[in-house]
Parts: structure tokens; sequence; C-alpha cells
């Protein structure tokens, strides 16, 4: 335990070191790069690069000052595991290849830490290795292949340009672009890569806490900000991304408010925020992306690590139907979890408010179809939908799990938790005056500015009936079903994977195994033993033999090389 330990308290004092740096930067608009040259051949060059500003310096605290919380939280979580040793291993190298991805400004350097970020996490989420665990990895690892692939392509169209160092263009084909954001879709589990995500919480809470909430998913909106001043030359890349994020949002906000697991409904709330966060690059806004991205890991890591502790009282139930007055049995847990639903419902004056409002503020003054609006405003009460009905699950008055159970806090899985809720707090106006405190102001109407508050309140009253109401459902079963199982995308994805495999198969077996086989291997065999007989029938004296059989060789080496 004491690598737990010991690693926690280095994360924790280097994170404060990035903060003071990035609000350095910030303050005196500088941004420092590093380069230092591996391989040149030719006019080629391969470099390596390191660049350091304030925004990836700022992302680098988040992702550290929540890895040392996972890592003292880790410490009681997997005390019990005969292999805890491996597992520090593998969030230690998956917290390396995250730093080398955010560093880097260079195609070659981030596909090193985005195909890390890939194989590590497939190795966590098959780490209790049970059938759910194994068909879930591989779903995970498959999709997340596609990403690694279309970055593979990129890179070999961006050799046209001699360089692989995309922070110095100021130009791109737009179908290299367009690869790079199906990419960054594969990895941040937009639609139609999306199922990937709520499969890959079979893996252990700390991981799910890290990897699935503030990590892995937002590696992929961290390279959009990264490529944004290429992708918003482009009109039709930008739209794609918005409707995108917006399906995306929706699907997820649906499929909460229909599903039973827990640590499930978190994380379609994280695909919904993730899908926002889309949408906002698709408007041309990278910085309130970017604003939204850390502090919405800050609350959704704080809230996974409740959820772990809840599931660790509960003898390993995830079933929310099984659960029940865990405001009186764990009540510190229970408090820090409901600031987190606050804060993700865009409460007044939490974190997430100040991200929240200020989207939805810029969206109204975007000049963008109503539909489009619309879709955005019930996407925003669906997540108040589902996080009441979560809260009304954990905390009703009727216990319905083992009633000898020792459900209590945690004093060490509790000690990050509370380090996370006071960031919950404070971060967001932080953050809010540390990027925002310019000039410009936002006037509008009084029924623009409380029109989503209403609505949210609207909302929760409707949603405490309809817990109540919950066996009228029943009539509409197929209804619950479509929007419960993320609108069929399972199914899809398994018809589209499945469709693939298949055609490389049959690839496989005809041409590698059959005519490539025929044709160059056996034929070429042939040939040479007809021909060695001719010369034996020619000339028995061996060293003529031996003579000519060289010359033979050289002639196929001269013909084939």
């Amino acid at each position: 335990m004491l690598l737990y330990y010991l690693s926690g308290i280095i994360f924790l004092l280097v994170s404060f070191l990035c903060m003071n740096l990035s609000m350095i930067l910030l303050i005196f608009k500088k941004t420092y790069f590093f380069e230092w040259q591996i391989l040149m051949i030719n006019s080629f060059v391969i470099n390596m690069f390191l660049y350091i500003d304030w925004m990836s310096l700022m992302f680098v605290f988040t992702i550290l000052l929540i890895s040392s919380m996972i890592m003292f939280y880790s410490s009681e979580y997997m005390i019990h595991d005969n292999s805890k040793n491996r597992f520090f291993y593998l969030v230690f190298m998956f917290i390396i290849s995250m730093l080398m991805m955010i560093l880097s400004p260079n195609l070659i350097s981030i596909l090193i830490g985005w195909d890390g970020l890939g194989l590590i996490s497939y190795c966590l989420v098959i780490y209790y290795q049970s059938y759910s665990s194994f068909n879930s990895g591989m779903l995970t690892v498959l999709m997340n292949r596609i990403g690694d692939v279309l970055i593979l392509l990129s890179l070999g169209m961006m050799m046209m340009f001699g360089s692989w160092n995309f922070m110095n263009m100021n130009y791109l084909m737009k179908i290299i672009l367009l690869m790079v954001i199906l990419a960054s879709f594969t990895k941040s589990a937009q639609f139609p890569f999306s199922s990937w995500l709520p499969a890959a919480m079979a893996a252990p809470t700390p991981v799910s806490s890290l990897v699935h909430s503030s990590t892995l998913v937002t590696a992929g909106v961290f390279l959009m900000i990264r490529f944004h001043y290429l992708i918003f030359k482009f009109e039709y890349l930008l739209f794609y991304i918005f409707i995108s994020g917006l399906i995306t949002m929706m699907l997820a906000g649906f499929s909460a408010n229909f599903e039973y697991d827990l640590k499930k409904v978190i994380a379609y709330s994280t695909l919904s925020q993730l899908g926002l966060m889309m949408m906002i690059i698709g408007t041309k806004n990278f910085e309130l992306s970017y604003f939204h991205l850390v502090i919405h890991a800050m609350f959704k890591s704080m809230m996974f690590m409740c959820s772990g502790v809840m599931i660790h009282s509960m003898m390993n139930y995830q079933d929310i139907r099984f659960m029940g007055m865990l405001n009186k049995m764990m009540p510190l847990t229970s408090m820090i979890f409901m600031v987190s639903n606050f804060s993700l419902c865009g409460m007044p004056f939490f974190s997430g408010f100040y991200s929240k409002d200020q989207i939805l503020e810029y969206m109204m003054m975007n000049n963008m179809n109503l539909l489009n609006y619309l879709f955005m405003i019930i996407g925003t009460l669906l997540t108040v939908s589902y996080s009441v009905r979560f809260s009304y699950y954990l905390m009703n008055n009727s216990l319905n799990n083992f009633p000898m159970n020792n459900i209590n806090d945690f004093k060490m899985m509790n000690f990050p938790m509370l380090l996370l809720f006071i960031f919950t707090v404070i971060y967001g106006s932080y953050m809010n005056w540390l990027m925002f405190s310019m000039i410009e102001e936002i006037y509008m109407s009084m029924l623009e500015k409380m029109l989503i508050l209403i609505l949210c309140f609207i909302i929760f009253l409707l949603n405490v009936k309809l817990c109540f109401l919950n066996s009228e459902f029943k009539k509409f079963y197929f209804l619950k079903f479509f929007l419960g199982k993320m609108w069929f995308l399972y199914y899809m994805n398994l018809i589209i994977i499945k469709s693939f495999l298949n055609y490389s198969i049959f690839i496989f077996k005809i041409i590698d195994k059959g005519y490539m086989e025929f044709f160059m291997k056996n034929s070429m065999y042939d040939y040479s033993i007809k021909l060695n007989m001719l010369f034996m029938k020619v000339n028995i004296n061996y060293l003529m033999n031996f003579l000519l059989m060289i010359t033979y060789l050289m002639m196929l080496i001269m013909i084939f090389y």
C-alpha cells in the first residue's frame, strides 16, 4: 500500500505546481515549445516535441489531482485484492500515457500516448476477469482501434506536408481533419461509437472514476481543442461535430432515465456531458468547452467515488432498486454525492453552474435553428430528470437491501472525496474569474435568463411524481426498451463489427491462404524443383550444377530486388 500513498502525495504536489505555472503562463500570455530531433531521413525529420501553455498545464493539474485522489482511494478500495500491485502499475502507466498525449503538439508523440491509453484501458476493463468483463473489454478495444487506425492513416497523409507538427500549420486537408475528428469521436464515445463507455463500467470503481470520467474520454475533446484553429475553417465539419454531440446528449439522457445499474447511470451522464462539450466545439467556442471539461472532471470523478463506497457497503450490489436510506446510514458520502449531483444539474453557484449557464447563454446568442435549440434544452432537462430519479432511489425511506448489512462511511475513502468536494464547490468560480474576466457581458431578457431554471424546477416536480408512477410504464414497454438500450446502438455496433470481421476472415481465406498460397508459394516451389531436375539431366558434374544454381539464384535476386 506504500506505493499508493507515495504516488498519491507526489501527484498532489506536482499537480499544485502545475496549477501555479499555468496561472503564470496565462497572466503573462506565454507558451513554451521544446523540441529535440530523433531521426532525419533525406528531407524528412522526426522530432520529439513538448508544447506547454496554460491550457495543457491546467489540464495536467486536473488529471494529477484526480489521480492522487484515486491513489488514496484505491489504498482502501483495493486492499483485499490479490493483485493490487498490478493494478497500481496499470494505473500509473495510464497516467503517464495521458500526460504524454496532453503535452504533445506532434501527431507521432500523440499516437504513442493515444495507443497507450487504449491498451491500458483494455487491461483495466478486463481486470476482474469474468465473461462480462472480457466482452466489455473487447468492445472497448475494438472501438478504440478504429480511432487508432484513423490516426495512423492521417499520419500517412500528413507525410505530404513534410511534418507531423500540426501546431505550425495554417491549413490541413479536409479528409485528414475528418479522420482526426472521427478518432476523437471513438475516444470520447460520441455517436455512433457510444456503446463502449457504459460497457466499460465492468472495470473497478477507481478505474471508472479516473479513466471513464475525467481522462480517457476527455482525450478526444482535448485533441479537438488542439486542432481547433484548423477545424474552424470548415463549416461542414463543425456542423457534423455539433449534430453528433447533440445526438449523443439526447441518447445518453434518455438511456440514463431508464437504467438501473448505479455505475451505468453515471456513465450515461458522462456521455451526455461529453456530447455537450462537442456541441460547443461545433459552435466555435473551444475555451468554453475546455472550461466545462475541467470542471466536469472534478465533480464526475467524485460522483464515481461515492458510487464505489455505496457499492462496497452494499455487498457489491449495483442495482439502485436494492438501495435506500443511504442518507441516514452514510451521511457524509450522501452529502458529497448530492453536491456532485447538484453541480451536474447546474444548480446556481455550484461549479457546474458556471460552465453550464454560460454554455446555454452562448447557445441562445448563437444564430442556430430552433430545433437544435429545443433538443439542447431537452438534453439539459433530461440531466435534471435522471439526477432526481437517481437521488430518489438512493435516499428514499425504504431499505431494500439485506437488513444485517454493515453500511457506513469509510475513513480513507472519504478523505479524497472531501478534497474533491472542496474543489467542486470553488473550482467553477475560480476558473470563471481566471478565464472569462473580460469586459464583454452577455445581455439577455429576463425570460431567457430564467427559462432554464424554471424548466428544471418543473422537471424536478414532475420527476418526483414519475418515481411513484413507475408501474404505469408497463404500457410503453417497447418505448422504454428502445430508449433504455441506447436506441438499439448495441445491436447496430454488433452488426457493424461483425460485418468487418467476417470480411477480414473472407480476405484471409481467399487471398492469404488461397490464391497467394497457390500462385506464389507452391508454383515457385514446383518451378524450382523442375528447373533443378533439368540441370541434373544436362550435366551430372556437381561443380557445374552448383555454379549453374548460383547463377540462377543471382538472376532471381536481380529480377526481384
